[in-house]
């Protein structure tokens, strides 16, 4: 479970408005299953057997990101979508609450549903069969049993692997929740991301000592992302009290709707910035990015007027919003800037590297944050 949209994936569902997609290192990892599978004998039979079990656990996976999503969407968090990984699965949540039970339940929601299913799984092998038979289906014997065993053994592992305390993991926010309770949100999290990266090591040594690539993926993986939730937790508290009229940029790229591709394409050439704020009637019409700009002259628009485009409708915000607030509703518009719009006009656009140099230079002044 994480925040950032990933690019790059293809939509394969929707539920409850939010879409499941499959990112194309998926692919990668089909890929190595079925080579692996036949390089140690399988035949094809055997392969299409050992990438359905991978799809069955993927599905699995998909439930258990839909009970983070919907169990956040109980406390008023919207998730963008749910990515699936190589790795696993990542919910797109817009925010992760502040409140620590809340992150609490709703991080614990997704190794419920794996739980769920191991109980329900057995149960179900108990009544028809009279017990427990942990048997694996890909080595022959009764069909229903041996899927029974594999969804029990399967989902087992997904919950418990999912609650090892290795932050940004199910188990590392849990810890950061508990130690929130107690703590200052961001010492919590430093200490979760600590414990998370000493793990991820543990995890990508041990992958590459016992030749799973996939552990050791996962801990490079872990690592990295600890690392930077870190951080985004780091710039939350230093933007708090900070409004956008404080970091956003007043100089910024302007043309009215009626100008042409062509002239806008001369400007970006020019140098300066590489996406546009559009006027219409000197109000704010909208946002041109640089790869609209490029497609537009692959497709031999050069005469278009800029409004023809379309460009992208964004919403502003203002020069009181919070500046953390103005920079989640960025992310959430998938927009490299969002203007600003003050009594009907643009005054200035917000964008994330205004924010870090915003921190950066007052890091340098030695001035605390709010």
């Amino acid at each position: 479970m994480a925040r950032p949209s990933l690019g790059g994936s293809l939509r394969v569902l929707r539920f409850k408005g939010i879409g499941v997609h499959v990112h194309w290192t998926f692919l990668l990892l089909l890929g190595y299953v079925a080579v692996s599978t036949a390089a140690s004998g399988g035949d094809l039979r055997g392969v299409f057997l050992q990438l359905a079990y991978v799809g069955l656990v993927f599905v699995c996976v998909v439930l258990h990101e839909y009970g983070h999503a919907l169990t956040a969407l109980h406390y008023g968090v919207r998730t963008r979508d749910i990515t699936l990984l190589p790795i696993g699965g990542v919910a797109s949540l817009e925010r992760m609450p502040e409140e620590p039970m809340q992150e609490f339940w709703i991080t614990l929601a997704g190794p419920l549903v794996n739980l769920v299913i191991v109980v329900l799984a057995g149960a179900l092998q108990w009544s028809l069969f009279g017990g427990l038979h942990l048997a694996d289906p890909r080595e022959g014997g009764a069909l229903l049993p041996g899927l029974l065993s594999f969804l029990l053994t399967a989902n087992l592992g997904l919950f418990l692997f999912n609650l090892l305390p290795a932050f940004p993991m199910d188990g590392g926010r849990i810890l950061r929740a508990l130690l929130g309770l107690r703590l200052p949100r961001v010492q919590a999290t430093r200490i979760a991301a600590a414990i998370g990266r000493a793990l991820a090591a543990i995890l990508g040594i041990g992958g590459l000592f016992f030749g799973e690539p996939m552990l050791a993926l996962i801990g490079v993986f872990i690592w990295f992302a600890a690392g930077a939730e870190a951080r985004m937790v780091m710039q939350q508290a230093a933007l708090r009290g900070i409004t956008v009229g404080e970091v956003m940029r007043t100089r910024f790229w302007a043309l009215s709707a009626e100008a042409t591709v062509g002239r806008a394409v001369d400007e970006l050439l020019a140098g300066g910035d590489q996406d546009l704020v559009v006027l219409r009637d000197g109000t704010l019409a909208g946002v041109v990015t640089r790869r609209q700009l490029i497609e537009a002259l692959r497709a031999r628009r050069e005469d278009a007027r800029l409004e023809e485009l379309p460009p992208r409708a964004v919403e502003p915000v203002s020069p009181q919003q919070g500046a953390q607030q103005a920079l989640e509703q960025l992310a959430l518009q998938g927009l490299p800037l969002v203007p600003v719009v003050a009594n009907g006009s643009v005054v200035g656009v917000l964008e994330p590297d205004n924010l870090t140099e915003f921190l950066m230079v007052r890091g340098a002044r030695g001035q605390a944050p709010r």
